[in-house]
């Protein structure tokens, strides 16, 4: 049996809330000996357990050079609901990591180009972290494109003057109440990706938010030119065991938490936008 499969204890560090519904916490581990166990790579999650309530699979949204495992979380049930009102010091279950993550090795020959919505934005701040300890892993100075409903929804809003001294960064959102002044553009995603300048030869994509902006930014790559094994996305499905035994996250031919999150857009194309897929 593959150690990740293990539970195993962690401590909360420190919990902080984001938005309304969405929070972030910090692990450590109460057996110090446990910590090399988690090696992870960008785009991986974990199963967070509540004692006698339950589990959840959980993005990390901290960097493998880290010295915090973090994962934020949004509010979506009992077992999500429980982790929010945890406190510092207090205990629960880890398992993982599973799954892939984002092709880091890709990024090592292309131009990085990130591209979040909403909650999609917590996987990817992996990939960020990761690229700010690593600033010569890209070619040229990498893009990241996020939008979300409101400015009150937008994730990591205090971290993002630094993540601007490594990424240029395009923010949108879907409204923006006047006296929030927001300056940035309103609308989708997709259509700031629409005004924004890349060499589509040269950039490689990951994509990550909800599936369908997901599958019509995809598209709107390959119209300009980005070659299809370039563009991964990151899927969600519901997951209970993370390890493809139970088969609740069978998606077409696949299983996500076994064969994903993170997919090469071509291989799964055929797949996004089927109903009761």
């Amino acid at each position: 049996m593959n150690d990740s499969t293990l539970p195993r204890q962690g401590v909360i560090s420190w919990l902080k809330q984001e938005t309304k519904d969405t929070f972030t916490l910090s692990i450590v581990f109460a057996d110090q000996a446990q910590t090399g166990f988690l090696r992870f790579i960008p785009g991986q999650f974990n199963m967070l357990a509540v004692p006698y309530l339950g589990e959840a699979p959980i993005s990390i949204s901290s960097a493998p050079d880290d010295r915090e495992l973090t994962h934020t979380i949004r509010v979506a049930g009992d077992v999500t609901a429980a982790l929010s009102r945890l406190k510092s010091g207090d205990r629960l279950g880890i398992r993982g990591p599973f799954g892939n993550g984002w092709p880091l090795p890709e990024i090592e020959e292309c131009d990085l180009l990130l591209i979040a919505g909403g909650l999609g934005i917590a996987p990817l701040r992996s990939v960020i972290r990761h690229v700010m300890a690593h600033r010569n892993c890209c070619r040229k100075r990498p893009l990241l494109l996020y939008g979300a409903k409101t400015p009150k929804e937008i994730l990591f809003r205090n971290e993002i003057p630094r993540f601007r001294q490594v990424f240029d960064i395009l923010l949108t959102v879907d409204r923006a109440d006047p006296q929030e002044h927001w300056r940035d553009p309103t609308g989708t995603v997709g259509q700031l990706l629409e005004t924004t300048r890349f060499d589509p030869l040269t950039a490689v994509a990951f994509i990550c938010g909800p599936e369908v902006m997901m599958t019509g930014v995809a598209q709107q790559l390959l119209r300009r030119g980005v070659p299809p094994e370039k563009i991964f996305v990151a899927l969600e499905r519901h997951m209970n065991c993370g390890t493809g035994i139970c088969g609740h996250c069978i998606f077409g031919p696949i299983l996500v938490c076994k064969d994903g999150p993170v997919f090469r857009y071509q291989d799964i194309r055929q797949f996004l936008g089927v109903r009761e897929l």
